[in-house]
């Protein structure tokens, strides 16, 4: 009877990672920026369609749960959804979807910055993304008030991200 033992290949150190004095990305850093990616593009093309078609954002139905298969059917199709959990419904102000969608605008595009300096694994994008990260918190609140932190939930998964790419500082240069 034969008995095969293997191991799981484990990740390397970052010492044992240095080839040929260039770094190599972790993995875990890997998915982290590929994540960021994908949230920081979906929300920046919100925010400029949001930008663009400010009244059709405006004029967005409520989705209810209610509906039958039959009757979701006849529904119109509309970009604009509200989709939110809360009694409380999307904004349907045009001036305050407005600046709202101006508040997302920067908070994307240095996210999404700083998660491909970090790609790169340049620290500096750490940086920018943190930065991107308290605009996304403060300008909101600064433009619309406290109020806005109902539809901005997105920027508290950002935090999260932040302590995950601090712990891979080290990785970076």
């Amino acid at each position: 009877m034969a008995f095969c033992f293997f191991t799981l290949p484990m990740e390397p150190t970052p010492a044992e990672r240095r080839n040929d004095g260039l770094p190599v990305r972790s993995q875990f850093l890997t998915l982290l920026c590929i994540l960021t990616f994908i949230g920081s593009a979906l929300s920046l093309f919100d925010a400029i369609m949001t930008l663009v078609q400010t009244d059709s954002a405006s004029a967005t139905p409520r989705i209810e749960r209610t509906y039958t298969p039959e009757q979701r059917k006849q529904l119109p199709k509309e970009y604009f959804e509200d989709r939110s959990a809360g009694a409380e419904n999307m904004p349907t102000d045009p001036a305050l979807i407005r600046l709202l969608s101006i508040a997302q605008f920067p908070y994307s595009l240095l996210t999404l910055l700083g998660a491909l300096l970090m790609f790169q694994l340049r620290r500096v994008g750490f940086w920018v993304y943190v930065a991107g990260v308290i605009i996304g918190l403060i300008l909101p609140i600064v433009l619309v008030g406290f109020g806005a932190l109902n539809t901005s939930f997105g920027v508290f998964f950002s935090i999260l991200f932040a302590g995950l790419y601090w712990l891979n500082l080290e990785d970076m240069r």
